[in-house]
């Protein structure tokens, strides 16, 4: 069987398109099903536009998945569903946005199915299925619709990742997505485990892989970067884990695989507070290490429990300074708008981020996330009401702030304090040696010059003023509020 898999453009509405990533999932997917004997093709939309028809009318697939890992991409997977429709192929939707709003995929007219949750073994199962006409109904992780009647099935446990195969690369070219990053010309995503140990309220890990982390056999994942390193020349990695940390044991022989292998390359990842050590941060520089972005949220310990992060903000101050001293670059990111969250509780927050003294120090407004505590409670309560289309959807920014204020903090406070930090972010100068004099600044220019030239002529047109919009947006909220930046203890700076 031949099966077509796409990556969909983000949304062109407002040009907000982010530098462009290799689609990990999909890619995991599409190598274990090539290994299986299917005859995969991947098209990766946001990387390079192309007609669908072409591709569908010169590789004439079986079948067709499409993966919808952000809503801002729901428009164009429903665009792209609803060609192949056209050509009889049935269609597949998977990731994200699938798993958390799988009635409102199926009551789409172009899809067929619905993977919930990992796709690797349900996918296999369904071509399986396809192919030899047998019922959909024992396919654990499956939504289907059959009669217009909307069937979901029981999920599917979790798999042990050893069982999967590396990336296979004669699928995509990871050159083609690397970024300036740090010290690196040519970075790239990469993954190590899937899933994370917390049950934080505003994050839809809990329900979307239980709260469990999984880990890839470290020997795959070591092997995986010396391919891309030496064949693609690729010089860095950032680990796209929930949660970096193959434990005790199996970080000690990812130190010793990239010294054996005399690998050169930078690398970066997100990980919890509390969980390294200070030989193993020492370790992780020596092995090429060169930023780690630790999720803090609040600076207010109450505020720690209710949102159940688990972590001890006792220890942030002392693994903060030893990065620096070391020569880690750190990103401590917080969210504000919380529930209940007061101005006083916001003030400690603030203060208490000015005091890591982080070298990267995000703030942003709670979104509330399709499968996440806080989404479900407030659905289930009435207080909020979610879009009732993918195309609402796919209009609301989840990088900024859209939705319901619970807290106690006025609007204008959570806006300006979130552009504050984005505004100074830009010109914060690069720590240590770097060949970038300023990663996000020079980030954000790269992806802006990219983003006008991706989508042709109109993009073009449009671009500069989306951007002088944002630009204005920006420096507005950062700029013009004094009264605000004193209220919480910035009229000097950060």
């Amino acid at each position: 069987m031949k099966v077509l898999l796409i990556n969909p453009e983000s949304s062109q509405i407002n040009m907000r398109k982010k530098a462009t990533t290799i689609p990990l999932g999909l890619m995991a997917i599409a190598s274990y099903l090539k290994r299986e004997g299917y005859d995969i093709k991947v098209v990766d939309l946001d990387l390079n536009p192309q007609s669908i028809v072409k591709i569908l009318k010169e590789f004439n697939p079986d079948v067709v998945g499409v993966t919808v890992l952000s809503t801002l991409s729901g428009n164009a997977a429903i665009k792209i569903s609803k060609i192949a429709k056209k050509h009889n192929k049935p269609v597949v939707w998977g990731g994200f946005v699938p798993t958390f709003l799988t009635d409102l995929c199926l009551k789409e007219d172009c899809v067929d199915f619905v993977i919930i949750g990992e796709g690797e073994l349900t996918f296999s199962e369904l071509l399986e299925a396809i192919k030899d006409g047998k019922p959909y109904s024992e396919i654990d992780g499956l939504a289907y619709v059959e009669n217009e009647v909307i069937y979901v099935n029981k999920e599917r446990e979790f798999s042990d990742l050893a069982d999967f195969p590396a990336m296979d690369w004669s699928l995509l070219n990871p050159s083609e997505y690397g970024q300036v990053f740090f010290q690196a010309e040519r970075m790239i995503y990469l993954y190590s485990s899937k899933g994370c140990p917390a049950k934080c309220s505003f994050c839809y890990n809990a329900k979307y892989y239980g709260s469990k982390q999984r880990v890839r056999p470290i020997e795959q994942v070591v092997d995986e970067i010396e391919q891309v390193v030496r064949k693609f020349n690729i010089d860095g990695i950032y680990f796209s884990d929930e949660f970096w940390y193959p434990g005790k044991n199996e970080i000690q022989k990812f130190f010793k695989l990239i010294k054996e292998k005399e690998l050169k390359f930078f690398w970066g990842c997100q990980t919890r507070l509390g969980v390294l050590t200070k030989e193993e941060l020492q370790q992780m520089y020596d092995s090429g290490c060169r930023w780690i972005l630790f999720g803090i949220e609040s600076g207010c310990e109450k505020r720690i429990k209710e949102i159940k992060k688990g972590i001890d903000l006792s220890k942030a101050k002392e693994t903060f300074a030893t990065c620096r001293k070391i020569g880690i670059a750190t990103q401590a990111s917080f969210i504000i708008g919380y529930p209940g969250e007061t101005v006083e509780e916001l003030k400690k927050t603030i203060n208490f981020a000015r005091q890591l003294d982080a070298d990267y120090f995000p703030i942003n407004i709670l979104y509330f996330q399709p499968g996440s505590e806080y989404y479900d409670d407030s659905v289930a309560s009435g207080e909020y009401t979610p879009p009732d289309s993918l195309k609402e959807w796919s209009t609301l920014q989840t990088d900024e702030y859209y939705g319901p204020n619970f807290s106690e903090v006025p609007k204008k406070d959570l806006m300006v304090l979130h552009f504050y930090t984005q505004w100074q972010a830009f010109f914060k100068k690069t720590p240590g040696k770097s060949k970038s004099s300023n990663p996000i600044a020079k980030k954000t220019v790269l992806d802006l010059l990219d983003n006008l030239f991706r989508f042709g002529l109109k993009s073009i047109l449009i671009g500069p003023l989306v951007a002088a919009k944002q630009f204005l947006t920006v420096f507005w909220y950062a700029k013009a509020h004094p009264k605000i930046l004193k209220k919480y203890g910035l009229e000097k700076g950060w």
